[in-house]
C-alpha cells in the first residue's frame, strides 16, 4: 500500500483547520468521504488538497505551509509526514502515533501533548512543548520564545541552543549513554537528528512552576 498522500493544491489565503485528517479519523473512510470532509471556510478536502494512496495509518501532506495548523491532532496512532512547513499547534493533544515535519513549524509544536513522538527537521516558534504532558519533540533548527512553557512531563531534545524562561532550571551539563539508544530510535525516520554523534547536553527541569519534572536536553557537540 501507498501512503495517503494529501497534496495542496494552492497556497489557501486562509488558515486551514487540518486537525480531522489523522490515522484515527480517516480509519475506514474511501477516499470519496475524505474528500467530503469539511475543513473551514466551507471549503472541503477536495477544494483544498489532491488525495492518493491507501495506507491510512501513513499519512504525507505535500506542498504544505505555514496556513495547515492542527496537523496530528489529538492523533492516536499511525504516522504524518509533512514535506514543507506548517501552521500553529502541530501535533497538540497527540496522544500516540509520530509525526515527521521536514520544514518548519509555526507556534505551539506539541501542546498538551500526552505520548507519541514529533520530530522537526527546521524550526519551530514561539511555546513549543507548551503544556506538554508526556511524549518526546525534537527540534534540529532553532526554536522561539518560551519553549517548555508549563510542561508538566515530557522531554524536549534541540540541536540548537535556546532562549530559555525563568522557570526552567539548569542542571548542568551531562553525558548520557541513553541518548545514543533515543537518537538510535529515531533512525527510521530518515531526519537530520540521524547526523548527532553527541551524548553530551545541556539539561533543563522544568516547568518549576508545574512541579518541573519536564526536562529540555541540548546537544552539545
Amino acid at each position: 500500500m501507498t501512503a495517503l498522500t494529501f497534496t495542496l493544491k494552492k497556497n489557501p489565503p486562509f488558515k486551514v483547520n487540518c486537525s480531522n485528517l489523522t490515522p484515527n479519523k480517516l480509519a475506514g473512510l474511501s477516499i470519496e468521504k475524505i474528500q467530503e470532509i469539511t475543513l473551514n471556510n466551507n471549503n472541503n478536502v477536495i477544494d483544498l488538497f489532491e488525495i492518493k494512496g491507501s495506507d491510512y495509518e501513513n499519512i504525507i501532506f505535500k506542498n504544505s505551509n505555514e496556513q495547515l495548523d492542527y496537523i496530528g491532532h489529538k492523533m492516536t496512532r499511525g504516522q504524518v509526514t509533512i514535506e514543507g512547513n506548517c501552521g500553529d499547534f502541530l501535533g497538540a493533544n497527540m496522544q500516540g502515533g509520530t509525526i515527521i515535519c521536514h520544514g518548519n513549524a509555526h507556534d505551539r509544536v506539541g501542546d498538551l501533548m500526552r505520548r507519541g513522538l514529533i520530530l522537526v527537521e527546521g524550526n519551530s516558534g514561539d511555546y513549543c512543548g507548551s503544556r506538554m504532558i508526556a511524549g518526546t519533540i525534537g527540534i534540529y533548527g532553532k526554536v522561539g520564545k518560551y519553549v517548555g512553557f508549563s510542561m508538566k512531563r515530557g522531554s524536549i531534545l534541540l540541536k540548537t541552543p535556546a532562549e530559555l524562561h525563568a522557570t526552567l532550571q539548569n542542571c548542568g551539563a551531562h553525558t548520557l549513554p541513553f541518548l545514543s539508544l533515543l537518537l538510535s530510535s529515531f533512525k527510521p525516520f530518515s531526519t537530520s537528528f540521524n547526523k548527532v554523534k553527541s551524548n553530551r547536553i545541556q539539561r533543563y527541569a522544568g516547568d518549576l512552576a508545574c512541579n518541573g519534572n519536564g526536562e529540555i536536553l541540548i546537544i552539545l557537540d
